[in-house]
């Protein structure tokens, strides 16, 4: 589970990218799916995001935004989220959540963070959203990078079941 503010821009393109790489390697059983903290209900993804992940293959056309529930947060195995504050929103909504939730870019070598500093901006992935269409392909470029850093860890957990 992807997680950002409003589901329309960074969370959507993550989910896209991860869902990408893995449909190019074959791999079906992992489900694949964002949320936003505040987000709309059933909005398409930003028509920038839509263009910077289509740009790169990921296809955002079905996306529609779902906003962060309980529910989702116990089903999902791993959480991981944009920005600090979007664990703090996660640990608001459920503490024990947190142990499974990771800075995007700190995953899968950093602390989780319930021990992480929720100051730490360097680990962020700057928010689009108002921005102009380069802002969206820097955006969906960093979290391409990540995502292809993280990917072996994916494999793996998902060849453990």
């Amino acid at each position: 589970m992807f997680v950002c503010t409003g589901n329309t821009c960074r969370s959507p393109m993550a989910e896209g990218i991860l869902k990408m790489a893995l449909k190019d390697r074959g791999v079906e059983n992992v489900e694949v799916k964002s949320a936003g903290t505040y987000g709309l209900r059933l909005t398409p993804a930003s028509a920038f995001a839509a263009a910077a992940a289509r740009a790169i293959g990921a296809d955002l056309s079905r996306h529609r935004s779902r906003q962060l529930s309980r529910e989702m947060m116990e089903r999902a195995d791993l959480i991981l989220v944009m920005s600090p504050e979007h664990a703090d929103h996660i640990g608001r909504m459920d503490r024990a959540a947190l142990k499974k939730t990771y800075l995007l870019k700190s995953f899968p070598s950093g602390e989780d963070v319930s021990n992480a500093d929720t100051g730490a901006g360097v680990l962020s992935i700057k928010d689009p959203i108002g921005g102009v269409f380069e802002d969206y392909q820097r955006s969906c470029s960093e979290i391409e990078k990540q995502i292809n850093r993280i990917l072996p860890e994916i494999l793996h957990r998902a060849k453990k079941g």
